[in-house]
């Protein structure tokens, strides 16, 4: 029986929808300024994001991008046994502050996409804290 999992994480910016919603759609390229861990890459094809073709990898995850809708949300499918779901990023203006919500929806199957999760949780953690850390820098410059 499946299990479901529901993860979110928040932060509010000052940064601009916008400048936001660049530094997400750069992650992964060499313009990259936002990743916090080098020794942990995001990797993502190159080019314009194209949903369908567009693939990222992490953490040992892999998805493919699913939509983008700029300024408001990139969402990826998670490509990987066991693991029925997306991972996103919504972007929400609220007058000069700009929410960026990631969130993890999926369902996973009893064992492997148990298993993926349990070695990745905190890795995925670390990951979007540092990221909103590092997003938080980049934007005050």
């Amino acid at each position: 029986m499946p299990i479901p999992l529901d993860v979110s994480f928040e932060r509010t910016f000052s940064g601009t929808p916008k400048r936001i919603y660049q530094l997400l759609t750069e992650m992964g390229t060499s313009a990259d300024a936002i990743w916090p861990f080098a020794s942990q890459p995001f990797m993502r094809s190159a080019g314009p994001l194209v949903p369908g073709q567009t693939e990222e990898w992490h953490l040992g995850l892999h998805a493919v991008l699913e939509s983008a809708e700029p300024e408001k949300s990139i969402v990826w499918r998670i490509d990987n046994e066991g693991v029925d779901g997306t991972h996103s990023f919504t972007i929400v203006q609220d007058g000069k502050k700009t929410t960026v919500i990631h969130r993890v929806r999926a369902e996973l199957s009893d064992l492997d996409g148990r298993l993926l999760w349990k070695r990745v949780e905190d890795g995925h953690q670390r990951a979007i804290e540092g990221l909103f850390d590092k997003m938080g820098r980049v934007l005050k410059r």
